[in-house]
């Protein structure tokens, strides 16, 4: 198990991507969890969460209208992760058209 809590990684998420704080998680396999998050507008976002022992990796929709919004909501979510977890944290990231890769590396 990774060392940090990932539930609290998704309460950030939630919190960042100002959606719902009701998540709904679902363990697809023992180390990748499928949660979903429910916006504003009612509409789902999903969050594949990928877990190894010193990394999270997030997959989650293109849900930004370009790449700024995108790098303003990434460096909210790295700002309250290392608030939240009273360390450094690193991520990496790469997006196609329809999808984000965030890698969490403690």
């Amino acid at each position: 198990m990774p060392q940090i809590d990932y539930m609290k990684v998704l309460d950030i998420a939630a919190l960042t991507l100002e959606t719902s704080s009701h998540i709904e998680v679902r363990a697809l396999d023992l180390t990748i969890f499928n949660a979903v998050l429910i916006r504003e507008d009612g509409s789902e976002l999903n969050i594949l969460v990928k877990t190894s022992e010193y990394e999270l990796e997030l997959t989650l929709d293109n849900i930004f209208s370009n790449n700024k919004e995108f790098d303003k909501w990434l460096s909210k979510f790295e700002f309250q992760l290392e608030q939240n977890f009273f360390k450094n944290i690193a991520l990496e990231h790469h997006g196609n058209g329809k999808e984000y890769k965030i890698k969490i590396l403690f």
